[in-house]
């Protein structure tokens, strides 16, 4: 995995037509990212729809992408800018924001992207807002790390490619209400609170394989149209999957699930796998349909305090 990351930011550097030149900074011998760069030669850089690209940089100050002059209304309260840059940043450190959205006195603003979006092995200090954003190109924030809370809702991901691998949310983050028009991947990705994926519908393959949800998780009404990995993840606290759609492959290979979980009125028409899967206390299918695979015959490992709610469950082999 780390050298198909490698691979994606070679692919990345080669694509970029331009070279950082020096701005402001100060070094450090001992910091990797001693480069201090101030967020007002980025936001220029936004303006000016030029290709952004930094490594091992510290980046003092707010990111802005609703700075741009390309811009239309969508509707009365409803701005859209339009992002021409291409954006790449690998082993930095943002000690601010980074806002593309704003609700203010009921007049929203939002950000399309229209190329790659790039922070790789990176450390956001402060909360992301990426609500409602259209992302058109490459987004991967593959190996970050974020210390605030983090919000995709609403964000439309339209790039044959996404990648949130080995990435560590510390505060709560939001991916309700998304489209995945491409694979998305969080393998081994870390959530360690609250996590919701809400009514979010992912139409290609969608990878969580180790993933760890170490706080309350939402997939309550997700519709995945394609394949679904969640082998070795683990749910530490309790999890929602009610009335959520599978309509091709799920697999929950060595899943563990430490808490109650809920898969209560779901539908699950591919092929489905619970093999040597743990359960610790409530697992419940009720009033869920299988189409493909007996859930009486799922391998799951359950303890002596588990308690598993089959009640109207059905089964329908096509």
């Amino acid at each position: 995995m780390r050298n198909f990351t490698s691979l994606i930011l070679l692919i990345l550097f080669l694509n970029y037509n331009c070279k950082q030149k020096p701005g402001n900074k100060l070094t450090f011998d001992a910091d990797a990212r001693s480069q201090i760069i101030y967020s007002e030669e980025i936001n220029k850089k936004i303006i000016e729809n030029k290709n952004i690209q930094y490594k091992d940089a510290t980046i003092i100050g707010d990111i802005n992408f609703l700075n741009s002059e390309d811009k239309n209304l969508i509707s009365p309260q409803l701005v859209q800018h339009h992002i021409h840059s291409s954006v790449l940043f690998y082993n930095c450190t943002f000690k601010g924001k980074i806002i593309a959205e704003k609700n203010e006195n009921l007049h929203n603003e939002i950000a399309h992207f229209n190329k790659n979006l790039s922070f790789i092995n990176c450390t956001f200090q402060d909360s992301l807002n990426f609500k409602s954003a259209d992302f058109d190109g490459l987004v991967s924030f593959s190996e970050s790390e974020f210390q605030e809370n983090v919000s995709f809702q609403s964000a439309a991901f339209n790039y044959k490619k996404n990648y949130f691998n080995k990435s560590h949310f510390i505060k709560p983050v939001e991916f309700n209400l998304i489209i995945v028009n491409g694979d998305i991947n969080f393998f081994e990705t870390r959530f360690d609170d609250y996590c919701i994926f809400q009514l979010s519908k992912f139409n290609n393959p969608v990878q969580f394989a180790s993933a760890k949800f170490n706080e309350k998780t939402n997939f309550s009404s997700v519709k995945f149209t394609d394949d679904v990995f969640f082998n070795y993840a683990e749910f530490r606290k309790s999890l929602n999957f009610n009335q959520t759609i599978f309509n091709e492959r799920a697999e929950f290979i060595k899943t563990v699930f430490f808490d109650d979980s809920k898969f209560e009125q779901c539908i699950f028409k591919g092929k489905t796998l619970f093999n040597e899967t743990s359960a610790k206390k409530l697992l419940s299918f009720e009033n869920s349909m299988f189409y493909l695979s007996d859930p009486s015959k799922f391998n799951i490992i359950f303890d002596d305090k588990t308690k598993f709610n089959n009640k109207n469950i059905n089964f329908v082999l096509k």
